[in-house]
């Protein structure tokens, strides 16, 4: 197996999701995890942010009541609130984007206490990069 991680000490990322299907934003998301974890297991540092826009707005959402989206069947979107709180604990930063907030009728009131509200992530997506995060789209 060939170790590319060898001699990094931080591993740095932004996590730029917009899929809106509930499935598929888990199991992303488990791979996130599971990426920061693989990285802690070699002793590497990690500094992930995960953007929340478009579709994906509704995961930093409570409750989907009074918002353009219909709550998903089954157990999905409250699996995406466990990992959303997992992938905190692990030291990730979650950020959701006001504009697509608005435009999905999500109050700030409505977001869980795990994700931070910034105005666009596109400009956070951009100035991440910028520092040297690796890019990774999640649509």
């Amino acid at each position: 197996m060939v170790n590319d991680a060898t001699g990094i000490r931080l591993a740095r990322a932004v996590w730029d999701f917009t899929t809106g299907d509930a499935r598929r934003f888990c199991d992303r998301l488990a791979l996130v995890i599971d990426a920061a974890e693989q990285f802690k297991q070699q002793n590497i540092a990690t500094d992930f942010v995960l953007l929340l826009h478009g579709p994906a707005t509704q995961f930093a959402a409570r409750t989907l009541s009074g918002s353009k989206f219909t709550e998903p069947e089954g157990q999905d979107f409250a699996v995406a609130h466990q990992l959303l709180k997992r992938f905190v604990a692990l030291g990730g930063r979650i950020e959701v984007c006001r504009i697509a907030m608005d435009r999905c009728a999500i109050t700030p009131e409505n977001i869980l206490d795990c994700v931070t509200v910034e105005r666009n992530v596109f400009v956070n997506s951009v100035a991440l990069q910028n520092r040297g995060y690796a890019y990774m789209p999640i649509s």
